[in-house]
């Protein structure tokens, strides 16, 4: 998984900066996370009920502590419009009893669990409003979404291990006051995406402190929502996960 953050960061840095543009920001620092939800795995004979077989991520699989991830964030801004990459990773271990069977672990058991999360979001958004102390645009982004969730008992493991790309429409709105920038942003969207149809949404909150000419503080809180569904190695899977947390980071202009 590691590898794979890795080159996605990369080549959105390397699609970023191959753009023509006037402001360049690029921020680094950490995301405190918290996951929360539940999750359901159909059996290997197709008799299970998802609906009844809900495992909640923190009480039963042991997966909700706050864990701490690297946070990455890349924008440049050209004339009206506003190029946007950041991402962040989980990779969170836990043990519980299970209360519903998850995939051939029969409720009860007591397990070992694993969760690795991955997220790349870019962005573009076109001004519409703009003056000297705010501005409002709109425009698309597109997610990228990796998610696995295993347990381990003495009968086996089960995992539900799934990719989505997420195309939403987006809306973003800044409030500009001498040297910070407070902002809000966001996405939506309900589609049918092959193995991982339902609700997707992403939103932001941020306050950007231009504390010397070309160096920055960013402070944000992000959550993002998946109630989907869908099929992973085969066994249908029901999944309505909540991520959130508060980021910090600093960066450079240019």
């Amino acid at each position: 998984m590691k590898k794979l953050q890795t080159l996605l960061l990369s080549s959105s840095l390397i699609a970023l900066t191959a753009c023509a543009g006037q402001t360049y920001r690029a921020d680094v620092g950490a995301m405190f996370p918290v996951v929360g939800g539940d999750i359901a795995l159909q059996n290997s004979a197709g008799t299970g009920s998802l609906g009844g077989s809900q495992n909640d991520l923190k009480s039963e699989m042991g997966l909700g502590d706050s864990e701490v991830s690297p946070y990455v964030r890349l924008q440049m801004d050209d004339g009206k419009s506003r190029f946007r990459v950041h991402g962040f990773g989980i990779d969170a271990e836990g043990s519980g009893t299970l209360v519903g069977d998850f995939g051939d672990i029969a409720a009860g058991s007591v397990v070992k669990t694993s969760m690795e999360y991955f997220n790349v979001t870019a962005a573009w958004g076109y001004e519409v409003l703009r003056n000297k102390s705010y501005r409002v645009a709109v425009g698309a982004q597109l997610g990228f979404y990796l998610l696995d969730i295993a347990a381990v008992s003495a009968a086996g493991r089960e995992s539900v291990d799934t990719t989505v790309l997420v195309p939403m429409p987006f809306a973003e709105a800044e409030w500009l006051w001498k040297d910070f920038a407070i902002g809000a942003n966001g996405g939506f969207m309900s589609a049918d995406l092959g193995d991982a149809a339902g609700i997707y949404w992403d939103l932001e909150g941020y306050v950007r402190w231009q504390a010397a000419e070309q160096f920055d503080v960013l402070v944000g809180y992000r959550n993002i929502r998946m109630d989907a569904y869908g099929s992973a190695s085969s066994r249908d899977f029901d999944a309505d996960l909540d991520i959130q947390g508060i980021f910090i980071s600093g960066g450079v202009r240019f």
